[in-house]
């Protein structure tokens, strides 16, 4: 189904933030060690960015790249419960429904899903994983054309389960319901 789109959220340079970032984790992604993972919040949102080194040939003087993706704050504490769904017994009420990949639902005015992909981890290497999207925005980056596709945040099971990535949206969750930011 398509979403109405929001506009673009300006790309930030995530080592540089501007005035009213505040920094609430930075991440590494074993699967894709070229540069960590900033999670800023704004106001009401979440902002996650990386900044790497792009360089195409050897007579390429390369460029730094952004990527960006844009999420309501709400969606920490969202992506942690609907994750969850996807490992309850089939017949339990608020399970993942049979057969379905996707969970879909409007968080703070904008519409998330959580997506289990066969190769979000790793391409190279068919790591399975989960995203978390936002249908109500365009990908976007700094460096190459923008398209139409939504916002998948893709995360591997690795780096979700074993190497601390859901404990950092865990952390996040509880920290803007104390009221930290």
């Amino acid at each position: 189904m398509a979403y109405p789109k929001l506009p673009e959220w300006p790309i930030v340079d995530p080592e540089n933030p501007p005035e009213g970032y505040y920094r609430v984790a930075k991440v590494m992604n074993p699967e894709d060690d070229t540069a960590p993972w900033h999670f800023f919040a704004v106001g009401r949102h979440l902002i996650l960015g990386q900044k790497v080194w792009v360089q195409l040939g050897d007579d390429d003087p390369g460029e730094f790249a952004t990527a960006q993706y844009e999420f309501p704050i709400g969606a920490a504490r969202w992506f942690v419960e609907t994750l969850k769904r996807f490992f309850l017994e089939p017949d339990h009420p608020n399970a993942v429904p049979r057969g379905a990949i996707t969970i879909e639902e409007e968080v703070d005015g904008e519409m998330l899903g959580v997506t289990r992909g066969a190769q979000y981890g790793s391409m190279l290497k068919g790591i399975a994983g989960y995203s978390l999207d936002n249908l109500n925005r365009f990908e976007h980056t700094s460096f190459g054309p923008d398209d139409n596709w939504c916002q998948m945040f893709k995360m591997g099971d690795p780096w979700l389960f074993e190497q601390g990535l859901l404990d950092v949206f865990k952390d996040i969750a509880e920290r803007h319901e104390r009221g930290e930011f």
